[in-house]
């Protein structure tokens, strides 16, 4: 799902921009210039806050991206509670002035969450297969998406890697749940760009030809993969 700016930012903050510009009016018509200062500060930061810029998408197919700017804050083999699995998990905080729209961490489907977990934990969360079966989990847990998922595309639609896919809006913090044979390329306190840097990389083994050889004697299969 592409997310189109205007001066790299995005439409609901020119929303922002324009309510505040009238507020300046009327406090600088009123009132005077220098008590609509405070005003000129807010439309200030509201512009930081909803700038987005592009990003280079690494040519790595089998890699997780960042889905936001921030600092990686853990990253450890946990229990993942929405698949229930054992998993990595890479958690992120969140740069309130980074990028404002969430990229989607790798290529593949949007599928549905759903079950008891789910509810109890808010529901924000996506779940994303790539076209190798890797399933990923990007969740939400401090902070708020005001009611809407992390990747907005319908189930069944598919994302690309690095491409846009929501609004961060409130996140603080950004979870994401990987395989638990993911290779890790971040340390915790490394600085990441959504849609640029690479967290980890999704392992597959290679399956090479295999000539078996029957032992009569000891009933076993001895083959080199």
């Amino acid at each position: 799902m592409q997310r189109k700016t205007l001066f790299h930012i995005v439409p609901e903050g020119w929303g922002v921009l324009f309510a505040l510009a009238i507020v300046f009016l009327i406090v600088n018509a009123g009132i005077g210039v220098w008590a609509a200062l405070p005003v000129l500060v807010l439309m200030a930061v509201s512009v930081l806050f909803f700038r987005d810029s592009p990003r280079n998408v690494p040519a790595e197919p089998l890699s997780v991206i960042a889905p936001v700017d921030g600092t990686v804050i853990h990253r450890r083999e946990c229990y993942d509670p929405y698949l229930d699995r054992e998993a990595v998990k890479v958690a992120i905080r969140v740069n309130p002035f980074g990028a404002y729209l969430l990229r989607s961490p790798v290529e593949g489907t949007v599928l549905e969450l759903a079950g008891e977990t789910v509810e109890r934990l808010g529901g924000v969360a996506s779940m994303i297969r790539t076209d190798e079966g890797d399933e990923l989990v990007m969740a939400i847990r401090y902070g708020t998406l005001l009611g809407a998922r992390p990747c907005r595309n319908g189930y069944g639609e598919r994302v690309g890697q690095g491409r846009c896919c929501g609004n961060r809006r409130m996140a603080r913090r950004v979870e994401l749940f990987l395989p638990v044979n993911s290779r890790m390329e971040v340390e915790l306190g490394d600085h990441v760009r959504a849609g640029a840097c690479v967290l980890a990389k999704l392992v597959h083994k290679k399956n090479g030809s295999c000539r078996a050889k029957v032992d009569p004697d000891r009933t076993r299969l001895d083959g080199a993969a």
